[in-house]
């Protein structure tokens, strides 16, 4: 393996993430993967002394000790390091730098529930919910306003990954929170995803104060039907039954597959928030 410096023996931990990297690039692609680990953190003496004494780079340990020292940015000390590396390109860059820029004067709740937001977005879903957990779990009086908006994601998460029953009680627990017309919309949907005909409706009856909100989902999904029934996919669909009556068992499977895929994908980038 080719990188800047040595190949360390002993590794740079990374805590946040729990992971122990050799080398200074992937120490970078982890900064690229997921900027929200980025804290001043990296600014102590550990990272330092781990590029000097494990990976050789005397020149990188001693611009970033005297930058510290000086009291520089997170962003001067982290863009200094991969100047040196050059590992990261122009996009990731910008991401990195924006990244930094918004999580300067907040706290590290509402950091950590961005780098939730930020997993979400590049549909690492269960990244994202183990990120949302932690975020409850260890904090029990998080902020109000900020509990029901992480329920409301994680509800966006389980029904991404199409595990509505996990999502609606997420979107539930959002929904008694705030009240939010959108959020009871998500809820239904995602009941009326995993429920029976029958369920769903007794569900309803037994539940008026939803009588309205359902109306409207009813509404968003017979338009939503009407949109796949003049899409490409359902002209495919229909033609593909040429194949199955043909006996081409295979491509008619093979092309099935595919739609489906392109369905989902679809289906995924529509219900992040």
């Amino acid at each position: 393996m080719i990188c800047t410096g040595r190949y360390a023996e002993t590794p740079y931990y990374v805590n946040s993430v729990c992971v122990s990297v050799y080398s200074v690039e992937e120490l970078c692609y982890l900064f690229a993967l997921n900027p929200f680990i980025i804290t001043k953190d990296f600014m102590d003496a550990p990272l330092t002394d781990w590029l000097r004494n494990e990976c050789e780079l005397e020149e990188l340990a001693k611009k970033l000790t005297d930058l510290r020292l000086r009291g520089c940015s997170l962003g001067e000390f982290i863009n200094t390091f991969l100047d040196y590396v050059n590992y990261c390109d122009p996009e990731e860059r910008k991401i990195i730098d924006e990244i930094i820029k918004s999580n300067s004067g907040i706290s590290d709740l509402e950091r950590r529930k961005h780098q939730g937001d930020y997993l979400l977005r590049n549909s690492m879903y269960e990244a994202a919910i183990e990120e949302y957990e932690g975020l409850l779990s260890e904090l029990p009086d998080v902020d109000a306003k900020l509990r029901p908006i992480i329920y409301h994601n994680m509800g966006y998460a389980y029904a991404s990954m199409f595990m509505f029953d996990v999502a609606s009680k997420y979107f539930r627990r959002s929904y008694e929170m705030t009240g939010l017309v959108d959020t009871a919309i998500q809820y239904l949907a995602s009941m009326r995803l995993h429920l029976s005909d029958e369920k769903y409706l007794s569900f309803i009856a037994k539940n008026p104060e939803l009588h309205d909100v359902s109306l409207r989902l009813e509404a968003t999904m017979k338009k939503a039907v009407g949109n796949f029934e003049a899409s490409r996919e359902n002209t495919m669909l229909s033609a593909l039954n040429i194949y199955k009556d043909e006996g081409n068992v295979s491509s008619y499977y093979e092309e099935i597959d595919r739609i489906i895929l392109k369905l989902k994908e679809n289906y995924l980038n529509s219900v992040i928030d």
